[in-house]
């Protein structure tokens, strides 16, 4: 665990500030890794802490990739810190989003998701939740949606006790996905990656401002579809960004984006994640 007394030593050595001048506040965490906040003077900065650095340095890289098209933290340092490893961004204080912002946010992804590359994918590696992200690049969409995203989770998921019925039902709906993405123009945009609502805020001016990514180039609807897995989502937000939300296609597509992270819940805390895969997929195949 982090040594919050120890860390203030190292950072007030890191930043030439006198014995004393940092002041760490762990806020949360649990038995591997810490979040808090860090007090240097008048300034405050975000501390996320864990003993190894790869999930920090995938965050950080993906904040980085970001920030030139939509409003992130901003990395202030990453490195070794009380025996583990750090991560400090920008302190913002956000407020939930409300009104005329959901309309701004769906804006502000339309010109994330115009930041394009040339395969699907990303440089390296990543993280959604506690579960690696296989980023490997790949020329077509569907094939990085089904080989990248869906397989590694089912293969999981088969350890995890998903059910014969469910685990049949997500290979049949693998065995689709090509079809029904097929003839879609859909280039390889930036996206979010884990972009449910508790990942989204807005700053005091109204701002919309993100965080905790999963960066990769896929389809910029995925960042769609998971806004609305937890929540409701306003239309404004869809006809901001250029989607008719009502659309049945684009529905169809959302419930199909969504296994990924459904999955991905099941392998991580099981519970009624496992029935609502298993439902999600059943449904896509009756459509």
């Amino acid at each position: 665990m982090l040594d919050p007394r120890r860390a203030e030593q190292e950072l007030d050595a890191l930043w030439s500030h006198p014995a004393g001048h940092c002041r760490v506040h762990a806020a949360g965490g649990g038995a591997t890794g810490v979040t808090g906040r860090v007090e240097a003077g008048d300034r405050r900065y975000f501390l996320k802490w864990l003993p190894d650095g790869d999930a920090l340095d995938a965050e950080a890289d993906g904040l980085r990739h970001l920030a030139p098209a939509i409003r992130v933290p901003a990395v202030v340092h990453r490195g070794p810190l009380a025996g583990g490893q750090a991560l400090i961004l920008e302190w913002l204080d956000t407020r939930p989003l409300g009104g005329r912002q959901w309309e701004t946010l769906g804006v502000h992804l339309r010109r994330l998701h115009h930041t394009t590359a040339e395969r699907f994918g990303h440089h390296r590696d990543n993280w959604i939740g506690a579960n690696r992200q296989d980023n490997t690049p790949t020329d077509h969409w569907a094939d990085f949606f089904v080989e990248r995203r869906l397989a590694p989770q089912l293969r999981q998921a088969r350890d995890r006790g998903l059910p014969p019925r469910a685990v049949q039902a997500v290979e049949a709906v693998m065995a689709r996905a090509p079809d029904w993405l097929a003839g879609l123009d859909i280039r390889p945009a930036l996206v979010h990656g884990d972009l449910w609502q508790g990942n989204v805020a807005a700053l005091a001016d109204g701002t919309p401002v993100i965080y905790d990514p999963a960066v990769h180039y896929g389809h910029g609807e995925t960042d769609l579809a998971m806004l609305g897995l937890f929540g409701t989502v306003p239309d404004a937000l869809h006809h901001a960004y250029g989607q008719d939300p009502h659309d049945r296609d684009f529905q169809h597509r959302t419930r199909l984006y969504n296994l990924y992270h459904l999955l991905n819940h099941h392998n991580l805390f099981g519970g009624p994640y496992t029935q609502t895969t298993e439902d999600t997929a059943l449904s896509l195949l009756r459509e």
